[in-house]
């Protein structure tokens, strides 16, 4: 908001010139350090935050960890600076910008004249301060997606890693060529076709995550029909998409369908009972 459009909005509810010329001053004054101090708020937060994404993304598609604590350190340390942003922004209003307000509220009662001058500095203010905190949340969603594995790249990692690596696994004993027949996420014993010695297969750091990011994928893929489920909750639609996800999960990682379809029955259970 620029200064006049601040001196215009102040003047329009005291065109009879009772109030005072240096309270309208002091006032216009207020409001003016507080913007900028939240507009040099934002600066910073803008400066530190879009670096941050850029490289916290770089971090994601570089590490093939899910849990990297690297990269959970990177954003703990971003989402800690963004905290003390907000307490300085509750400190200055609590210790300044509010005492200021009553002051001039009482002020205004004490002589007798309108309180818009008071409400009018307190709903410019509360509105510039809603707009810093839709910046932070702004930033705090990018930085929260910005370490969001990307599941559909790490699987395909996986895929193209057990292409690379299936054939060429071979016998510590008599060095014949081993097939690893599908993705080992545990370390797996595998009988040697040419001395039927058992040799320990064991499958990558990547290979491992397997499990933790089967689920996270399934329910991507079949985000849309809980989405419908949402829109139009009909028993029928949830159960459908239930059934789908459970459907890809088992896809995904075939090894554990018996387990899978425990859980399955046991949400659609749970399910089921909240609807009788």
């Amino acid at each position: 908001m620029s200064n006049d459009n601040m001196l215009n909005l102040f003047g329009k509810k005291n065109s009879d010139n009772t109030i005072p010329a240096e309270w309208v001053q002091q006032t216009t004054q207020m409001q003016e350090r507080w913007f900028f101090f939240l507009q040099k708020l934002e600066d910073r937060m803008e400066e530190l935050c879009s670096v941050a994404v850029t490289e916290l993304k770089a971090m994601r598609d570089r590490s093939g960890d899910l849990f990297d604590r690297d990269i959970c350190q990177v954003q703990s340390g971003i989402a800690g600076q963004l905290s003390q942003m907000d307490n300085k922004v509750r400190d200055v209003y609590e210790q300044q910008l509010y005492p200021f307000y009553k002051h001039l509220l009482d002020q205004l009662d004490d002589a007798g004249l309108p309180s818009a001058l008071a409400y009018d500095f307190r709903d410019a203010c509360g509105g510039r301060q809603d707009q810093f905190e839709a910046t932070r949340d702004k930033w705090r969603k990018q930085l929260d997606e910005s370490v969001k594995p990307d599941n559909e790249a790490a699987y395909r990692r996986i895929l193209e890693e057990h292409e690379q690596v299936k054939n060429k696994f071979r016998c510590q004993q008599c060095g014949a060529a081993i097939s690893v027949d599908k993705i080992y996420f545990t370390p797996a014993y595998l009988q040697c076709p040419a001395c039927s010695t058992q040799n320990t297969f064991q499958p990558s750091s990547l290979a491992q995550t397997l499990p933790h990011l089967a689920r996270s994928l399934a329910e991507e893929r079949t985000m849309h029909l809980l989405e419908e489920y949402n829109i139009n909750p009909r028993p029928e639609i949830y159960r459908q998409y239930l059934r789908a996800m459970f459907d890809e999960w088992n896809r995904i990682v075939p090894d554990m369908t018996s387990s899978n379809e425990k859980f399955y029955q046991r949400l659609l259970g749970d399910f089921n009972n909240t609807i009788a």
